[in-house]
């Protein structure tokens, strides 16, 4: 008898940590977005996906390229240059795998090999067919792009045999610095995050936050941009609401927490639908203005999944503040 409470005892432990810890992979939002680079200074930024299409599955020896116009404001330098490749559907048969390719920069006529600085990745987390991997890779391009002009990212799949994935798009972030343009401070985060609000995963939990941390005075601010990116979102949507963006405001009806996130962040806005691909474009930018609903501190972006299936990949706060009445003062 002793044995069998033991037993029932260990179950019911064992449940309860399976309840309690979160999962390293999951279709809930549970790799939220971290800040890599969080600057002030006089100039702007800008985000862009250039020609970019769904690349369809990728063989190994199979090449992509997208292209990007970078055009500065009149007397701005580049001070980051960052650039995404989003893969998805890594594979080699029937088993998830992580990709290998090769990554290049092309502009007038030479190329140059990139260095992978940090991959993010996000599976569905629990084991079934095709449980294949998803992913953001990041290449730090601040040495490489300093000018106007075309610029191509490359890649060919390095992989064995039976080693393919899917690309479906590029992103270029372009941070200028120019002291006739206004003070700014921005936020620049990054990640994967794959949300789907299915086998299980209710949209409250199919929801991944990613804060601005800092303090500011809204009142300094003349304008506030929020840009963020989300691979396939919106690609099944439909009349009902499929995905949301959420600014300083509770993603649902969660007891107890919606109410103490609704206290501590009042004023938010909730936006619906806001993320929409098809077939050949398959990454949705999206880019709004945020300035009513700023907070003084602990500002945050949330984005909620409704059974759309959707990555959460990029998500940028740019404040512009407003001219100081005594020169040579800095608002902060």
């Amino acid at each position: 008898m002793r044995i069998t409470m033991n037993l029932k005892s260990a179950v019911l432990l064992i449940n309860l940590l399976l309840l309690i810890m979160p999962a390293s992979a999951s279709y809930a939002g549970d790799k939220n977005l971290q800040t890599v680079i969080h600057d002030e200074h006089c100039g702007t930024l800008d985000f862009s996906l250039g020609d970019s299409r769904y690349s369809g599955e990728l063989e190994s020896g199979e090449s992509y390229t997208v292209n990007f116009s970078v055009n500065p404001p009149e007397g701005s330098s580049i001070k980051v240059a960052r650039a995404y490749i989003y893969w998805t559907w890594s594979k080699q048969g029937l088993d998830g795998i992580y990709p290998e390719f090769k990554s290049s920069l092309v502009h007038s006529g030479s190329s140059v090999l990139l260095l992978e600085e940090k991959r993010y990745t996000d599976t569905k987390g629990f084991v079934s067919r095709y449980d294949f991997f998803s992913g953001t890779d990041v290449y730090d391009l601040s040495e490489d792009i300093s000018e106007a002009g075309n610029y191509s990212i490359s890649l060919v799949n390095a992989g064995g045999d039976e080693k393919t994935f899917c690309v479906q798009g590029a992103g270029l972030l372009l941070v200028y610095e120019n002291p006739d343009l206004p003070q700014t401070e921005y936020w620049i985060n990054e990640g994967c995050d794959v949300l789907y609000a299915e086998y299980g995963i209710d949209p409250d939990m199919a929801t991944t936050t990613t804060f601005f941390e800092g303090d500011i005075c809204p009142e300094n601010i003349e304008n506030a941009r929020l840009i963020t990116v989300s691979p396939s979102g919106g690609y099944s949507s439909g009349t009902e609401a499929r995905n949301r963006l959420f600014f300083n405001e509770k993603t649902g009806s969660i007891p107890v927490i919606g109410d103490i996130i609704k206290l501590l962040f009042a004023g938010g806005k909730s936006w619906k639908n806001v993320y929409q691909t098809n077939e050949t474009v398959q990454i949705a930018l999206d880019e709004r203005s945020v300035g009513n609903y700023l907070d003084s501190n602990g500002n945050f972006a949330s984005i909620q999944d409704n059974g759309d299936y959707l990555m959460a990949t990029n998500a940028i706060l740019l404040l512009e503040f407003k001219e100081p009445e005594n020169p040579g003062k800095r608002y902060g």
